[in-house]
């Protein structure tokens, strides 16, 4: 009797959770830029990766920072770090698969403006709600030792000071009330308005949002 009342538990969790799937998928369809057929072949590899379902910081960052063979892997942490909180909607410490989903589709398949508000999040290191000269600066560097990883230290040493003037020369643009921080409106009206600051970089790439 034990047995068959387990099995009938068993049953009725497996069913609720294909029921949930079946929600999450739909409602994914309606909010992302994914098909469904895309969205389960993601969640396969979800799975995958994370078969409790849940992606943690620990993880996530472990697998950026190995990665990339270039750059200080502390550094690469805190990116890592700054990444994983703009997927984490909810602030759990964890992503789940729609928060997993939701952030891809920006990234993938975002919009400018979705692209925009995402980047903004990332250069507000300090979750302050505003991004200062040193944030934007920090995470410039951080960018461009990713997207060049064949230059050594010295060479690195070498463009932050291009870089510093990158920096002031993006708060120049958008900074409207001179206060010396970037608000979120500020950033993604001031970039729509003024297209040209994506192309802005000293090599010739972009990295004000990132591709």
């Amino acid at each position: 009797m034990g047995k068959a009342v387990s099995v009938l538990r068993s049953g009725g969790k497996e069913r609720k959770t294909k029921r949930l799937f079946r929600r999450t998928v739909s409602q994914l369809e309606r909010i992302t830029n994914f098909s469904k057929t895309e969205i389960k072949q993601w969640h396969k590899l979800f799975l995958k990766d994370c078969p409790s379902g849940q992606l943690t910081e620990e993880h996530f960052v472990s697998f950026y920072v190995g990665s990339f063979q270039s750059g200080d892997s502390r550094r690469k942490a805190e990116l890592a770090t700054q990444i994983f909180r703009t997927f984490d909607r909810d602030g759990s410490g964890t992503i789940d698969f729609r928060e997993f989903m939701c952030g891809m589709n920006v990234l993938m398949r975002g919009s400018i403006t979705e692209r925009l508000k995402w980047a903004f999040y990332m250069y507000d290191l300090d979750g302050s709600g505003s991004i200062s000269t040193n944030e934007l600066l920090d995470v410039l560097k951080l960018m461009y030792e990713i997207r060049y990883p064949e230059y050594g230290l010295e060479e690195l040493e070498k463009t932050e000071p291009q870089l510093q003037m990158l920096a002031e020369r993006i708060f120049q643009e958008l900074d409207e009330d001179g206060n010396g921080v970037l608000q979120m409106k500020e950033f993604v009206e001031g970039i729509r308005m003024k297209p040209y600051l994506l192309s802005l970089d000293v090599e010739g790439g972009r990295l004000l949002i990132f591709e």
